[in-house]
């Protein structure tokens, strides 16, 4: 599936902190930002996700909060492939494709 470009994000209510996933059409990275809301905006850690093409479109992309709006995942096709816990700075890349999917984001504000 040949996708070019892809860049996809959801902001939290508070307004201050984004999960962001970008794909350039070589190399796809999940990024934890800060808006700039409460201070400088900029890139707080970044997750790589991919390299090479993409075997999935932008419809197959969710990026949500939990319901606490600590942690932010990224979901692509059902599996959670990398996600951000912003009460330890905790970053945790998901299970490879053939294993089952353990947990899933429950809010999404896309």
């Amino acid at each position: 599936m040949a996708t070019e470009e892809i860049f996809e994000s959801c902001v939290r209510s508070a307004g201050d902190l984004a999960g962001v996933f970008e794909y350039d059409g070589e190399t796809g990275y999940f990024y934890l930002y800060a808006t700039g809301a409460t201070g400088e905006a900029r890139v707080l850690d970044a997750i790589h996700v991919l390299s090479g093409e993409a075997d999935f479109a932008v419809s197959d992309i969710v990026i949500a909060w939990d319901q606490g709006e600590t942690r932010v995942g990224l979901a692509i096709r059902g599996q959670l492939r990398a996600s951000f816990d912003t009460t330890n700075m905790a970053k945790l890349r998901g299970a490879p494709r053939n294993e089952p999917q353990t947990a899933t984001p429950k809010k999404s504000n896309k």
